[in-house]
């Protein structure tokens, strides 16, 4: 378990370099790629909560403490982002952003990636599938929050090299969640379907409330089928997983 966990910590920082491989591309091109990995994320993240963590959660009934934790992991994201997004608003009054919101955004972003870490280690003490359908949902959903950050580091004044460096450095404090969950998780017996429920309320919060408007931007028939279609597709990849059960 512990080195399938590393693999899949490992992969999700990986993540936090996407970012260079986006320099050549043209913002238009870029956006119509982000859009497709937002759509399939969407999926991803809703089949992984309905078809792995919630099923899960329900094989030994499914108590208040269940629920109250679910919606926990709503409200912390949400307040998470509303903290972030202050910051950005206040020093966005300024003509420039300026470095000290660069440096804001990764105490933000460092917390976010301690609870996915939380949520991973977690996830793999219930059982390697859930792990690793959990491990996909996060990976796609950091591809384009991850694009997003190494700009806001850019913008605010960072070298390419440094905000690649920060955004990574930043990454691996999933590390130290993981290792959290997995020592709490070991100690206190059903400490892991907290962090379930906590990863399926905040998969749900960022799929609904951050993804899904990214897709209302922007409104033609194509878009629209191939968002639908791409969404119906993570789903699929999530629900094929069981058939490694």
């Amino acid at each position: 378990m512990i080195v399938e966990l590393f693999i899949s910590l490992a992969l999700i920082s990986f993540a936090s370099l996407i970012g260079a491989f986006t320099l050549g591309i043209k913002l238009n091109r870029l956006e119509h790629y982000l859009e497709a990995m937002v759509a399939f994320a969407i999926g991803a993240l809703l089949g992984d909560t309905f078809i792995h963590l919630l099923p899960e959660l329900g094989e030994n009934g499914f108590p208040l403490e269940i629920s109250l934790t679910i919606l926990a992991g709503m409200v912390v994201f949400f307040i998470l982002e509303k903290v972030i997004h202050w910051h950005h608003c206040h020093h966005a009054k300024h003509s420039h952003v300026c470095e000290s919101y660069g440096y804001m955004s990764l105490v933000g972003d460092a917390l976010h990636n301690f609870i996915d870490g939380l949520i991973l280690g977690g996830a793999f003490l219930t059982s390697p599938v859930v792990g690793f359908s959990t491990t996909i949902a996060i990976f796609l959903h950091e591809i384009p929050q991850e694009i997003g950050d190494y700009g806001i580091l850019l913008k605010s004044g960072f070298s390419k090299k440094k905000a690649l460096a920060f955004n990574f450095l930043i990454s691996l404090t999933a590390f130290l969640g993981a290792f959290i969950a997995v020592l709490f998780g070991s100690m206190i017996a059903g400490a892991n379907q907290f962090f379930i429920a906590f990863a399926a309320g905040s998969f749900i919060y960022i799929a609904a409330t951050d993804l899904l408007p990214q897709l209302n931007k922007h409104f033609s028939k194509k878009q629209a089928i191939t968002q639908v279609i791409l969404i119906i597709l993570g789903i699929i990849v999530m629900a094929s997983l069981l058939l490694l059960e």
